[in-house]
């Protein structure tokens, strides 16, 4: 625990000195006072009280003087957590779903696996490194859709890309459809810096947006695209027979709409190279200086101020002296 202004405890022992300072007061000056006041003094002054009720007393007022000192430095605990600083960036990740997703041509760990399982896995981890950026995710396929609005809670949009399946948006592309989507998310943020991060392995075939005219908007709005072709270019062998594995991708307008957009294309091919993609536009797209976490203090002014206000109560209260025995 830690106080804002320590130094209050200095005054702890000023009830002691003003007692001390009154009674030296008492013995040394003499004052005329009227008759019925100066009985009504006596009487006061001569009540007894047991030393139970005594001890009793000076306990409680000085717990209720010490709890008042303690409100008034602002007590706190800064360890009750951090919060990362928003760093006004906003980006969107938008996710191709088609069913040309589900091809096994990458691998993890030297173990085939689909396309769409490696990018669970590497942007997931993207999604996770952004903190303090408003992160938001579209899926598409046939079809666009929201999957997770621009958030700072970045486990619940990597926790939408986890969700997400192959052909759950339509079995087609629609490139274009997605990136307008993206951007009316975008465009109505208050961030200083937005991008989208588009990533598909095929040809814009469905829809009606066109990729290039949504790209030419998004420039003009200040949103800056990322496009990442995903597909080996070389042969492999699916249910028997040989096919270029890239056959559906359409480099030329991923490349174009990067382009427009003021971003960079790239192009994986391997799990590793997505990797290093994604490590890349972590640094495109990264703060010139990092802001430091600001600390989540507790207050417990609060506390101490009712502590205070319960022990003054208590002596309103009238204690009972100790039975003396007979």
């Amino acid at each position: 625990m830690g106080f804002e202004w320590p130094w209050i405890f200095l005054l702890a022992p000023l009830p002691v000195l003003l007692v001390y300072t009154r009674h030296k007061l008492t013995y040394q000056q003499t004052i005329d006072l009227p008759p019925s006041l100066a009985g009504a003094l006596h009487q006061l002054t001569t009540t007894r009280t047991s030393h139970y009720q005594q001890i009793m007393r000076w306990l409680m007022l000085s717990i209720a003087w010490l709890s008042l000192l303690t409100a008034i430095a602002q007590p706190y605990i800064n360890n009750a957590g951090t919060a990362q600083p928003a760093s006004g960036r906003a980006m969107t990740l938008l996710i191709d779903l088609s069913t040309s997703m589900e091809r096994r041509d990458f691998s993890i760990k030297d173990e085939a696996v689909d396309r769409l399982t490696v990018v669970k896995n590497i942007a997931g981890q993207f999604i996770a490194d952004r903190r303090g950026d408003r992160i938001g995710l579209v899926l598409f396929g046939s079809e666009a859709f929201i999957a997770s609005p621009l958030s700072f809670d970045l486990q619940a949009v990597d926790s939408a890309l986890q969700s997400s399946g192959i052909g759950m948006a339509g079995r087609t592309t629609a490139i274009g459809d997605a990136m307008g989507l993206a951007i009316k998310s975008l465009r109505e943020d208050p961030a200083t810096q937005k991008a989208m991060v588009l990533l598909s392995d095929g040809t814009n075939n469905a829809g009606s947006v066109e990729p290039e005219d949504a790209a030419s908007l998004a420039a003009s709005l200040g949103i800056v695209v990322y496009t990442i072709g995903l597909g080996r270019d070389d042969s492999v062998n699916e249910t028997q027979q040989f096919q270029s594995a890239a056959a559906d991708l359409d480099e030329a307008t991923l490349k174009s709409i990067a382009q427009k957009a003021g971003g960079k294309f790239f192009r994986a091919q391997t799990t590793r190279e997505l990797q290093d993609i994604y490590t890349e536009i972590d640094t495109l797209e990264s703060a010139q200086t990092q802001a430091p976490p600001l600390i989540i203090r507790r207050d417990y002014r609060n506390l101490f101020i009712l502590i205070a206000l319960i022990f003054v109560l208590l002596l309103t209260v009238r204690l009972p002296g100790r039975v003396s025995p007979v």
